[in-house]
């Protein structure tokens, strides 16, 4: 029996060490049972080389025809999913027919990871992987018959290999562990806060893992407890920090996707008593003050770290607890006795194919009619359409700003895209990556630059607004986001011309006459080149900032003593262009030249100019004092054709 498994990303994660130790311990049960794999994206190599030590063949196909040929060779396709653009366009692809099991390794309730009723139709046997996510709704209601017929629960596997010989490491320290991504769209927004509020002498945190370390770290700092944590970045020996660890802390995101937890089942087969939050598929993994503490709110959570320090009787009580619910229930051996039953029944029938809306299983009569499927959108927009189809039910909000009418309607629907969580807007399966996958498609723009502006990152903002106009997205309230952004960021042009077609579109928008009194007022501003005191004479230089502070000091004053020698030197302003210079090295060579300044020569140091003050300023310029070593970037960044050159010799 040959199964074929099609994953998004062979890596070392969690889903990926489940499908490993899942074919490994498969084949151990039955040798008739063999396993291969494929990537949607390039494999890391060691977790080929996993992949191989469990007994799991890698395959890597030329092209996608190659790749549908391995699919209508196999017995059974196996596909592992989290939402995606790459997943989902390959359950949307036409498939060879086939046998074929989605095991979802995603809690499934949450956008954008969100096991949809399209996706249990188009396969022949769907496997959520935590009974909390068997309990969802879209199984629920499936008749009987059906959901008897083809959904199981699987748990997602850990191979206990790896931790079955820990031994409790010698340390001075309270240890609170922490193993998985060190970023929002996976960790409680407030773990740092609510892991330093805990009042436990010595305590330390040690974390295992990537991400977004230094913002972990600065919010560290600024509590003052940064000394409390141990960053030790990813490790694959995670046998030797769980003998570290007296306790699991292991609080996720409201909105997590976390599922079957690999990490939290290791540690409880260790006998190490966790600390979870009810989020996810964790819910149903951690029974409260049995295996581990449940808590429900930052304050409860700082309670329970204090709880098991000072009573180390319930460590051990919850510890043990754990480990023998862990070795009972969990692991890859107990999943595996549960998969390759359902493989062989499996094979009982035929292959079959299927298309993508259509179940495979049951009358398109009996299912719901979805909006997608009645609202006409434009081929252009496929992208958009596919992530709202991604997210089944979960993000309404997506769907009126594609479709809407109302304007009161898409602005309150383009508020709530602004502020999605991280998940949905930065993380796996979000508006962003989307947008990257479907680079073409203008809605997947608009909601990008909605995400990036709420993030506080302005300028990626004002290019996917401008890219959503430029891609069809081109509705009146773009044109609004876009001149916002543009004020924000001076860009005088940009914000003019989204001024000047909303005036035209809605001239009625009340908005428009005071932005349109700030551009006034910013143009002005943007052309004022006062500051310069220039005068009949003005005299440019542009030094090298790639010099050493004193080659430039030594070359300015060289400047200065030639000028103020001239005889019309109570008529001269000399420029010195310091806009590439740091701010530190432009205040220094300001101060030195004002000591510097002789009387009758006016020196002004120029920082970074708008574009409007060069346009002012060019005409002004008697001429440009060429040096030995320049800034010749700058100088042919400018239009200085007109500008006559003059030597210090003469």
């Amino acid at each position: 029996m040959k199964i074929l498994h099609i994953i998004d990303f062979l890596c070392l994660g969690g889903a990926a060490r489940s499908m490993i130790a899942i074919s490994k311990y498969s084949q151990q049960l039955d040798q008739q049972v063999q396993h291969q794999v494929i990537s949607l994206k390039p494999a890391q190599p060691e977790a080929v080389e996993l992949a191989k030590l469990g007994g799991m063949e890698f395959i890597d196909p030329v092209d996608e025809i190659a790749r549908y040929e391995l699919i209508a060779e196999a017995d059974i396709v196996h596909i592992h999913y989290w939402n995606n653009p790459q997943m989902f366009a390959f359950v949307h692809s036409e498939l060879p027919p086939s046998r074929l099991i989605i095991w979802f390794h995603v809690s499934g309730d949450n956008a954008p990871q969100v096991i949809t009723r399209d996706l249990i139709n188009y396969a022949d046997f769907a496997i959520p992987c935590n009974p909390h996510s068997y309990d969802l709704p879209v199984v629920g209601q499936l008749a009987a018959g059906m959901r008897q017929k083809k959904v199981g629960m699987v748990y997602d596997a850990a191979d206990f290999e790896r931790v079955k010989n820990i031994q409790p490491q010698p340390h001075d320290t309270f240890n609170v562990g922490y193993m998985g991504a060190l970023s929002f769209s996976k960790m409680h927004p407030s773990y740092i806060a609510m892991s330093a509020k805990a009042d436990i002498p010595n305590v330390k945190f040690i974390l295992c893992g990537g991400g977004n370390v230094p913002l972990l770290q600065q919010q560290a700092l600024e509590l003052n407890s940064l000394g409390k944590f141990d960053f030790r970045g990813f490790v694959e020996d995670i046998a030797g920090a769980i003998g570290e660890f007296d306790i699991y802390g292991y609080p996720v995101c409201e909105d997590t996707y976390a599922a079957a937890e690999l990490n939290l089942q290791e540690v409880m087969y260790a006998g190490v008593p966790p600390v979870v939050f009810p989020y996810g598929g964790i819910k149903k993994l951690v029974i409260d003050n049995y295996t581990g503490l449940v808590v429900k709110s930052e304050l409860e959570y700082s309670q329970a770290l204090e709880y098991l320090y000072h009573h180390p009787q319930e460590r051990l009580r919850l510890g043990k607890n754990a480990q023998e619910y862990a070795r009972q229930i969990f692991g890859a051996e107990n999943a595996a006795k549960q998969l390759n039953p359902i493989y062989h029944r499996l094979m009982l029938q035929e292959k079959r194919s299927r298309q993508w809306g259509i179940p495979v299983d049951g009358s398109l009569l009996d299912e719901p009619v979805s909006v997608l499927d009645v609202v006409d959108i434009p081929p252009r927009f496929a992208g958009a359409k596919t992530f709202i189809e991604s997210l089944g039910e979960t993000a309404p909000q997506f769907f009126t700003s594609l479709t809407g009418e109302d304007i009161q309607e898409l602005f309150a629907a383009d508020e709530k895209i602004a502020g999605s969580s991280t998940l949905l807007g930065l993380g796996e399966g979000g508006v962003v990556q989307y947008a990257m996958f479907y680079p073409d498609d203008g809605y997947l723009q608009l909601w990008s630059g909605l995400v990036w502006d709420s993030e506080g990152k302005t300028q990626n903002a004002l290019v996917c607004f401008a890219k959503a106009i430029n891609l069809g997205c081109n509705h009146w309230r773009v044109f609004w986001y876009l001149a916002q952004v543009a004020e924000r960021l001076e860009k005088v042009a940009v914000l003019k011309e989204a001024l000047d077609h909303l005036s035209r579109v809605v001239p009625s928008f009340t908005p428009l006459e005071e932005m349109g009194r700030r551009l006034e007022k910013l143009v002005s501003s943007q052309s004022d080149i006062s500051s310069l005191k220039l005068r009949d004479i003005n005299l440019i230089i542009f030094p090298d900032p790639e010099q050493s502070e004193q080659c430039i000091y030594e070359e300015l004053v060289r400047v200065i003593t030639s000028l103020e020698n001239h005889p019309d030197c109570g008529k001269m302003t000399l420029l010195v262009n310091a806009g590439k210079f740091p701010p530190h090295l432009t205040q220094a060579f300001t101060e030195q030249l004002c000591e510097e300044e002789e009387e009758g020569l006016q020196i002004s140091v120029v920082g970074k100019l708008s574009r409007m003050q060069w346009e002012a300023l060019l005409p002004r310029l008697t001429g440009r004092i060429v040096l030995a070593q320049e800034d010749g970037e700058s100088v042919g960044q400018l239009p200085m054709d007109g500008v006559p050159l003059v030597t210090v010799d003469c």
